[in-house]
């Protein structure tokens, strides 16, 4: 019985992926955003981490925000439906979306402070950063 060429599996394996992600890719936009979550900038501003996310479509009774240390996590779920009837014809759609990221912030933040607001399809997040603590030095008695 012949050994199998681990290598040559791992090769099979991966251009396995690519075939998919191009599939995936290939049916548009919508079929790809859908895997990506939705855009997000992080800047600093004022002392203060400022995250934007656009949520076109979203109502934002269906977002949800955490953070936790350095973690911020937003959430949303979206449902719409469509009836439409017509002589012969009866159609009924219903569409549900949901979409998740986590982003890890650049440094801890007071959780407490943190504000959110949404305008025109734009999730904006403020979240105040922590002060640094100076490190503390403690001489250590050698005995």
């Amino acid at each position: 019985m012949p050994i199998k060429d681990p290598f040559g599996e791992i090769e099979d394996m991966q251009k396995r992926m690519n075939k998919l992600m191009k599939e995936l890719w290939q049916r548009g936009p919508r079929a790809a955003g859908t895997m990506r979550g939705f855009p997000v900038d992080v800047h600093e501003e004022n002392g203060n981490i400022v995250v934007k996310a656009d949520m076109p479509g979203i109502s934002k009774e269906n977002v949800a925000v955490k953070v936790r240390k350095n973690q911020l996590m937003i959430s949303c779920k979206e449902k719409s439906e469509e009836k439409v009837q017509e002589e012969n014809y009866y159609r009924h759609e219903r569409k549900k979306r949901g979409m998740q990221r986590t982003i890890t912030l650049p440094e801890e933040v007071k959780e407490n402070k943190a504000d959110a607001e949404m305008e025109d399809g734009v999730l904006k997040i403020t979240l105040p950063k922590k002060k640094k603590e100076k490190e503390k030095e403690k001489e250590i008695e050698v005995k």
